[in-house]
């Protein structure tokens, strides 16, 4: 029975819920239906309920509280350390010990090449892999290290990573299990936007609403660990000033969001190696009007508008009026878009294959 441990110093699901996050968890859940053996590792904030609940109960006890939690609440183990007071030894001890005992066949990582956990696996002699699905780290200076093979999420990211590390990088799309985003009725209310942060372009949906008044726009909020609350809501506070936008809070089931969607907003401002509300959307016949940057141009396909400049918000607008005054265009783009998400590549089981494929071949190597 093969074991994967996945490893990362950040909050995991459900404390941080991305798209990364989702694609994670649709694929640790099918590795364990293929007989695999599933366990993370990851860091805790002090706002975690894991940490609240484990702190309490210690309190009620008089017992010593312990920094490292342990929770089945995804069907498998999970241990959550609190970062805020773990120093980089902390971690290191504990995971040592934990290599010894778990003995895993694959290390995997995600939110950056300098994380420690992995690079300490790789070091120990344990096939280590780093899924490329952000390329910040990267285009900030970070080194993949000799030990540590990468996997890319787009063509677009192995395309840049293999230029960075002078290696071919196999290609495993994002685990898009399109049928629990696929709504039965859908009211084309909104022109929505996803996660207002800065990187997915908050600055320039709130400009885009301020010149177009008269439609109404909704703001879903995220749930990315790297922001705290008091931070989401400085990125916010231009919003609640306008009268046609209306503001959900992080959605756990993205069909109520995608049931009232008219046209998806998808304004990157970073590199955005793939874009999986993208297809979410399409599934749904929603056309989506979207940033040229990064692998948006591959997973949109044809159906949507790629605008650029990307921080303009006028070419944001002119294609959102386009698309709202041309009916025939809309429906000829609402039909491309579920033809596009219906692409072979874009089937989770599929791209599942090909990431037990990917491991294996570098064990072959």
């Amino acid at each position: 029975m093969p074991k994967l441990l996945f490893v990362t110093t950040m909050p995991f699901y459900p404390d941080s819920s991305g798209g990364a996050q989702q694609s994670s968890l649709y694929l640790f859940n099918s590795l364990r239906k293929l007989g695999w053996q599933v366990e993370v590792v990851c860091g805790c904030s002090l706002r975690s309920t894991y940490f609240r609940r484990t702190w309490w109960q210690a309190f009620k006890r008089f017992q010593k509280p312990s920094f490292v939690m342990m929770d089945e609440d995804l069907g498998y183990p999970c241990w959550r350390r609190v970062r805020k007071f773990s120093k980089e030894h902390h971690w290191l001890d504990w995971l040592d010990r934990h290599l010894r005992e778990y003995k895993p066949d694959v290390v995997l990582g995600h939110n950056s090449p300098d994380c420690l956990l992995l690079k300490f696996a790789a070091c120990q002699g344990y096939p280590s892999f780093y899924f490329v699905r952000s390329l910040t780290s990267i285009e900030n200076g970070a080194v993949i290290p000799e030990k540590i093979h990468a996997i890319a999420n787009s063509p677009f990211a192995a395309s840049v990573t293999s230029q960075v590390t002078g290696k071919e990088v196999p290609v495993v799309l994002p685990f898009l299990d399109l049928d629990s985003y696929r709504v039965t009725n859908r009211e084309r209310k909104y022109i929505s936007f996803i996660n207002p942060i800065p990187q997915k372009g908050i600055d320039v949906a709130i400009e885009i609403a301020r010149r177009m008044p008269q439609k109404r726009f909704l703001f879903v909020e995220g749930k990315w660990a790297r922001y705290n609350d008091n931070q989401r809501k400085a990125f916010m506070k231009n919003v609640y000033s306008l009268p046609n936008v209306d503001v959900w809070e992080y959605q756990w089931d993205m069909r109520q969001v995608y049931a009232v969607t008219d046209i998806l907003l998808v304004p990157s401002q970073f590199t955005e190696t793939f874009g999986r509300v993208i297809i979410e959307a399409q599934v749904n016949g929603i056309p989506v009007i979207a940033a040229n940057v990064g692998g948006i141009p591959y997973t949109l396909g044809q159906g949507g508008i790629l605008v650029e400049p990307k921080d303009d918000a006028q070419v944001y607008v002119d294609a959102l009026h386009k698309l709202h005054d041309d009916e025939s265009l809309y429906a000829h783009l609402s039909t491309l878009a579920v033809q596009n998400s219906e692409r072979t590549e874009f089937d989770p089981n599929y791209q599942v294959e090909n990431f037990i494929h990917s491991i294996e071949s570098y064990s072959l190597k």
